[in-house]
Parts: C-alpha cells; structure tokens; sequence
C-alpha cells in the first residue's frame, strides 16, 4: 500500500515536504522551511535521512529546498535537482544562513555535502533510483522549477506540481503539462481562492505608469524578488521601453547572472541577453548615489522592503512626488511594502510623514490563480484517484478542493491535509 506523509506544507504556504512510502521504500518531495510572525524560521516533521531512497527537489525557494541539508547532517541520500535550482539554492540558503544561523542547526558544508549527492535532472529524461522512477517537466515558476512525475516501486503513479505557473511569461515559458496517466496529484493551492487579472492588462499597466513617470522626470524604484520578478521586470522594460536607463541592484545581480549561465532554460534567450547589456549593474555605493538621482527604473531586491538596497532608493525617492514605488512581488501582512501600500508610512524607516512618490502594486505572479490549477486537475482527471491539496492557507486549499468536487465529481478521493496527516493512496 502506498501513502504519503505529510511533513509541511499542510494548510499552509510554505515548508513544502511530501514523504511517499511503497511498502518500506521511502521518498522525499520537497524539504523546506517557511517563517513564523517573527521571522524566525519554521522546519518541516522530522524524517531520517538512512531510510530514505532518494530526494527531489522542485525549485530554489527557501520553503521548498531551506531545510533539506538537514538531512546531510547524519545521511547522504541521492537528491534528485535540475542545475540552476542547486546554484540558485547554495546562494539562497548562504543567505539564510547570515540572517539565521542562530535558529539552524546546519551550516553551508552540509550544504555542500549535499551538492555532493546530487544527481542533476534534465527536463524529459527518466532517471530511476532504488526502484522508484522521476521524470521532471519544466513548472514555469523560476529558473529550473519542475514538476515531478514519480512512479513507485509498485507502479503507484504520482504527478507533484510544486509551485507551478500556468501562463508564459517574459522569462519562462508555461508549465508542461505532459500527457502522463497519473493515479495521485499533489498540488499547490497558494492561489487556489484567487483569480488573477490577465497578464498582458497587469503588463500594459505597470508600462504606462513607468512611461508616465519617467516622461515626468521621476525615477521608477520596483522592489523585487531576486530570484524571477527582478529578472521578469529586466526584460518586460527592455520589451517594451528599451531607450530607459535600467539599474539593478541587490541579490538581484547574482541570480541574474546565473540565469545567464543557463540560458537553455528560459523562453528567449536573445531577449535576457540584451535586457541585460543593456541594464547598469550597480556595483557599490558611488553608483547607488547616482542611480536614483535621474530619470530611471531601480529594479532591487528586497521584494517586500524587509532589507536589500530597495530600502535605501525608498528613503531617497519617497518625499519627491514625480517618483514612484511600484510593488510587483508578494507583499506578506506585517511586511513593510505591504503596511506602506496600505498607510503610506513606515515608521521604522524614518517614514512618519505620508510619503509623496506614487505607490502601487501589480499583480506579476509567478504561481498559477485558480483557473489554472483547475486546468492543471482537468488534464489529469481521466486517470486521478487521489488530490492531494497542499501549500495554500486554509481558505485556498479548501476553496481549490470545492472547485475540484464541481468539476469531477465525488469518485475522486480529495483531501486538504494537515501537517503530521497520512494519506492512503487509492491505486
């Protein structure tokens, strides 16, 4: 009998980990962390590395890779990654690590005795692995995201979406859905409640806000994740405004240039090349000075304000009305971009007064809203027994489960675990 454990990730966003088990082989989806109200980091159940048969891990994010090299404290099981998800990983976690080393009870070697196990995946081709075979499929999400296609050792076949991207974008082309029977599929239900505006309105949008204000005069500040927004927004501008000065800054530069390195894996490369020939790459203090002190777009990281060199364009930019602040990422409650979005102030930045610069927020996300995760479901519903619905907060989760019930009736098994749940899968 074959069941899946879940360890994270259950009614929740983030500390995404699945353990399928087939009789007494065992294999790991996912190992992340997420955080908790203040910001100290939250780890998945605990599984022992000997038992497992391998590991695979869907994408770079801390809440799917940034708890996996526990694993390597004690144990060396195989991990299963494509190329940029390992490098993406060592400088996401390299980063956690500054921030948290307090609360981890690993280090960057165990990072690296990870890396050491690694078995680098290529999208399409089947590897097997203590009788359990993989194939992943490229998810659209970031740079090197898959889905995981896992057949057991008894034939059990399971399709997990981690997070995953329904729609083209500037970097990415969509997820693949490929034509797989499939008995079980984990997905993730981040927006399972929500529908996203069309891409190409939120675009033309933000296009027009930047032209306004540069034509004014302003300069442009777009906090950004570093890792797919700052690169999506890089090329979405040389698109679509390529005589503007764009500047970028922060973490943002270093995955940039490892999304060069890997350039096979993006929808136009050609674009990426020339969005970042013509990109000024700041290099220190004496350029940041410059950068906002003209007519521009300041791409930086931290996409929410928690940190990174946006804070300091923000204190610069913010008391000048013909400059702008447009919010393209997530902003988390309790986060300073989305306290700003609401209030308009920030008080632990020296912001008490209401700030000047134009402030909005566009809807560039890099998950799939609920039409797509519901497409996701009716292209595997022919041979589905089993949904398991994971990585959204309650309201999301059950709402994605409500839609899948309408649309397929109750002959499917769909569940909406809990952290700590078992799920018997129906083969």
């Amino acid at each position: 009998m074959v069941h899946v454990e879940i360890l994270g990730g259950g009614n929740e966003v983030g500390r995404a980990a699945y353990l399928v088990v087939d009789n007494n082989k065992k294999f790991l989806l996912d190992y992340g962390v997420n955080f908790d109200e203040e910001d100290h980091p939250q780890f998945p159940l605990h599984v022992r590395p000997i038992e497992l048969s391998g590991l695979a891990i869907t994408h770079a994010h801390l809440d799917h890779i940034g708890a996996a090299p526990l694993l390597y404290i004690t144990g060396k099981p195989r991990v299963f990654v494509t190329k940029p998800t390992l490098e993406i990983g060592k400088l996401l976690i390299s980063d956690f690590l500054k921030l948290n080393a307090y609360y981890i009870d690993y280090s960057i070697e165990e990072f690296e005795v990870m890396a050491s196990n690694a078995h680098f995946l290529e999208y399409g081709v089947e590897v097997e692995n203590d009788g359990f075979k993989i194939i992943v499929t490229s998810a659209g999400h970031i740079l090197g995201s898959a889905m995981i296609y896992l057949e057991t050792p008894s034939g059990h076949r399971i399709l997990y979406t981690g997070d995953v991207n329904t729609i083209q974008t500037w970097t990415l082309s969509r997820a693949e859905l490929w034509p797989l029977k499939i008995d079980t599929l984990i997905i993730e239900s981040t927006y399972g409640s929500t529908k996203h505006p069309p891409r190409h309105y939120t675009e033309k949008r933000l296009v027009d806000a930047i032209e306004e204000v540069t034509d004014s005069g302003g300069t442009v500040l777009i906090p950004a994740f570093s890792v797919g927004r700052s690169q999506e927004v890089m090329c979405l501008v040389q698109a679509e405004l390529p005589h503007l000065d764009v500047y970028l800054d922060g973490m943002s530069r270093e995955i940039t240039n490892i999304y060069l390195r890997h350039k096979s894996f993006l929808r136009d490369p050609s674009l990426f090349e020339k969005a970042v020939q013509n990109t000024f790459f700041i290099r220190g203090w004496q350029d940041r000075r410059k950068a906002w002190k003209k007519p521009g777009v300041i791409i930086s990281s931290a996409g929410m304000l928690k940190g990174g060199p946006s804070v300091y364009y923000l204190k610069k930019i913010a008391n000048e009305p013909k400059n702008a602040v447009f919010l393209v990422s997530y902003q988390a409650p309790n986060s300073p971009g989305h306290i700003i979005l609401e209030r308009g102030i920030y008080e632990e930045f020296g912001l008490d007064e209401p700030i000047k610069a134009r402030l909005e927020w566009f809807d560039l996300s890099s998950h799939a809203g609920k039409d797509g995760l519901i497409s996701i479901i009716q292209r595997y519903k022919n041979t589905l027994k089993n949904i398991i619905i994971v990585h959204g907060e309650p309201d999301s989760a059950s709402n994605l489960a409500s839609m899948a019930v309408e649309f397929l009736g109750n002959d499917i098994n769909i569940n909406v675990p809990l952290n700590g749940d078992k799920i018997e899968l129906t083969s």
